[in-house]
């Protein structure tokens, strides 16, 4: 059931992030003095952001289409540790896009939360898979 809840969780956060409201980005017309300022709404996947050197929303639909990937895969293997590192990630972009670029919408709100709440999932609720320990390959050799 947690694995579900993180697979739907990336994959909200995926279909808000193809949505085209996803980025703000601010223009300025003129520097006289009725100074106008025009903005525009993009999607995280939008190639716009990049042309005025914001990496950031790509970045993180990158790293969130990644953590689905984990995720799917993570149900023969355990991938705790790689999500958790493409979260943290995805996590500072949004901080750092914020910040920098004021790209800060609703939509980019939630993606962060959900982020998050993936996030507490992976720490809180998944267990690593337990390693064989040297007892125990002690305990396969017949020949001692």
């Amino acid at each position: 059931m947690k694995r579900f809840i993180s697979i739907c969780c990336a994959l909200a956060a995926l279909a808000l992030m193809a949505l085209p409201f996803g980025i703000r980005m601010d223009f300025v017309s003129d520097p006289g003095p009725p100074m106008e300022i025009a903005t525009f709404h993009t999607s995280y996947i939008s190639m716009m952001p990049i042309g005025y050197a914001n990496w950031m929303p790509i970045i993180t639909a990158v790293l969130t289409l990644a953590v689905l990937v984990l995720l799917v895969e993570g149900m023969k293997k355990d991938r705790k540790i790689p999500i958790c590192i493409c979260l943290i990630v995805c996590i500072a972009a949004s901080f750092v896009s914020w910040s920098v670029f004021s790209t800060l919408t609703i939509i980019g709100a939630v993606v962060f939360a959900l982020h998050f709440a993936l996030l507490a999932i992976q720490i809180l609720y998944f267990e690593p898979q337990k390693s064989k320990t040297y007892d125990s390959f002690k305990n396969d050799r017949p020949y001692e």
